[in-house]
């Protein structure tokens, strides 16, 4: 009778928990052990059959990170022991309350956690609170990240550590994580727009990408030079939109205003283009921060159509945006299903 092989892959993610935590100088025998197990709880999680994408963040100093959160709420919800079960209860009673930017904290104290949800910023422009803390941090800071960044993908990340990137799906290897191509890709899209209104809309993009990319739809987009008014023949199968929308000019009526009619405008543009993005076929962006035409299918040459891919019609519809690099399109990006992100500006 042959013997069975067991394959842990929890006995990885302690190993790999041990080498993050030390080198975010954030050793701690609980939240070592404890990481496994909320990545584990954190694929597919849902409450009442609603998929949830909570982020986490662990950290020790409490009146630091308000210090670095522009306009911060913290609502307390619990604490306990300095266990595994802790946190695992910290997910389940902070995850339903997560929705609009509301994150789950985990406060490491001397005897104990405790846990809540926070969230800051004032409107869907804000710096989003990884950016914050986490990109541009401040000295003294220790905090990590924990999150499903796409499907079948979780993301640990921190200030010192390289980050950790947890493939539970058929992607071989993930070099990086997806939102570092996708914010690639978004800067082509405003590389023409004013200074004033680029870093938010560059905030608002990467919360459209990133909303498409936690729901598990693949997409296609590209990004053309916003001079043309009239789309690359061979983009012109598709909707195209009569009157572009121009992000940016949005974005900087609402920076001017600053009232709800302009705040309100743009959270509708936000579930718009998440709505076409998540459509079959490309969407098609301007280097100015424009939308000008989604549901857009274009024609496979030869050579394309010819070549075995694993990716299917997505991904030979990729390559033929790429072949048009340099002419009609300026930058190419795919999304698969399983959260693998490519961007190529032909550089």
């Amino acid at each position: 009778m042959k013997n069975t092989k067991p394959i842990s892959l929890k006995s990885q993610l302690v190993s790999a928990s041990v080498e993050f935590l030390n080198q975010e100088e954030m050793d701690c025998l609980a939240t070592q052990n404890a990481l496994p197990e909320l990545i584990s709880q954190l694929l597919y999680y849902k409450e009442e059959g609603k998929s949830l994408y909570p982020e986490i963040y662990i950290f020790d100093d409490l009146p630091l990170v308000k210090k670095v959160l522009t306009n911060s709420q913290f609502c307390f919800i619990g604490s306990g022991d300095k266990t595994t079960e802790t946190i695992l209860k910290a997910l389940k009673k902070c995850a339903p309350l997560t929705e609009k930017n509301w994150s789950i904290y985990i406060l490491r104290k001397d005897a104990e956690f405790e846990f809540g949800v926070f969230r800051a910023g004032t409107s869907i422009l804000s710096v989003s609170v990884s950016e914050a803390l986490i990109n541009e941090g401040m000295e003294g800071l220790k905090v990590i990240l924990i999150h499903q960044i796409a499907e079948k993908l979780i993301e640990v990340r921190g200030i010192r550590a390289d980050s950790l990137i947890i493939s539970f799906g058929s992607q071989e290897y993930v070099t990086n994580s997806p939102t570092t191509n996708q914010t690639k890709f978004i800067e082509t899209i405003v590389s023409k727009i004013s200074e004033k209104s680029k870093d938010p809309t560059i905030n608002f993009l990467k919360k459209v990408f990133l909303e498409v990319l936690q729901k598990g739809h693949g997409t296609l987009a590209c990004v053309i030079n916003s001079s043309k008014k009239v789309l690359p023949k061979k983009l012109a199968d598709g909707i195209t939109l009569s009157q572009r929308i121009n992000v940016s000019e949005i974005i900087e009526e609402l920076l001017d205003n600053n009232d709800l009619q302009a705040n309100a405008k743009l959270e509708g543009q936000f579930s718009l283009i998440v709505g076409m993005m998540q459509s079959d076929g490309i969407t098609v962006f301007t280097d100015k921060g424009e939308i000008a035409s989604y549901n857009v299918f274009v024609k496979h040459p030869e050579k394309i159509v010819n070549v075995k891919t694993t990716g299917g019609a997505r991904s030979r519809t990729y390559q033929t945006l790429c072949g048009m690099i340099g002419n009609g399109i300026e930058s190419a990006y795919i999304q698969s299903q399983d959260g693998k992100v490519e961007f190529n500006n032909g550089k």
